[in-house]
């Protein structure tokens, strides 16, 4: 009999609310002062609001109906993992977490917590690179492009394909990994992939395998941002 190739169930998720979310969102009058904080941060140590913690819970508790996972892994942020405490914590279940750095987050490296108009009068031969090669292709100063993280994702998938065959797997890691899982198994194209809607905290992206075309089987996404919380005000 011919293994699985890929997990039968393999979850996605971003991060809870963060304090960097929160600030960008409610203070773009003052975003100058909100990111001049920023850089004094090292983005790995950025925490959950309470409200990301209540969203992680509310994660937890969808998950737990659904069929139990057999791993997790985990990006080694503060943030993620916070999330992933808060999720584990609902489960009926041990679940067995691994952290795996190649799940962070894209690294914004030099310019992290730069205002575009900073970026323009400080550094203007990057802010004329990053007109002309676009968000996608564009690698920041010692920081990371999407296709940097595209091969981190690879990697990673390596892995899952290698050790996880036909095992539910759950993965929580931020913004740019998750939509590149979906990109790297649907062969989204650079305009695809960036007119993509952003997903929302805790947003919930599934891919469940299907063995009616190959044998080894093929991962079919069959959620993407789902979250399973409820916002004051949403029906």
């Amino acid at each position: 009999m011919l293994a699985l190739k890929w997990p039968s169930r393999l979850t996605i998720i971003r991060h809870g609310e963060s304090e960097q979310n929160v600030a960008l969102d409610l203070f773009q009058d003052d975003l100058d002062g909100v990111l001049a904080e920023q850089k004094k941060i090292r983005d790995a140590d950025i925490k959950l609001t309470d409200k990301g913690l209540w969203q992680a819970q509310e994660t937890g508790k969808y998950l737990n109906k659904t069929t139990p996972f057999d791993v997790c892994f985990v990006s080694p942020y503060h943030r993620t993992l916070q999330t992933s405490h808060e999720i584990v914590k609902q489960l009926a279940y041990d679940l067995t977490v691994y952290n795996d750095f190649r799940l962070r987050e894209k690294e914004f490296g030099r310019l992290h917590g730069f205002t575009t108009a900073e970026i323009k009068e400080r550094y203007p031969d990057e802010y004329e690179d990053r007109e002309r090669d676009g968000k996608f292709y564009y690698r920041l100063p010692r920081g990371e492009n999407y296709l940097d993280v595209c091969d981190r994702i690879y990697s990673f998938l390596s892995k899952l394909s290698r050790d996880y065959g036909g095992q539910n797997v759950l993965i929580i890691t931020h913004q740019v990994p998750y939509i590149l899982f979906k990109s790297i198994f649907e062969h989204l194209s650079e305009a695809e992939i960036l007119a993509l809607e952003s997903p929302r905290n805790c947003a919930i992206e599934q891919f469940e395998l299907q063995t009616n075309e190959r044998p080894e089987g093929k991962l079919v996404q069959t959620l993407f941002n789902y979250v399973a919380y409820k916002e004051e005000g949403e029906l």
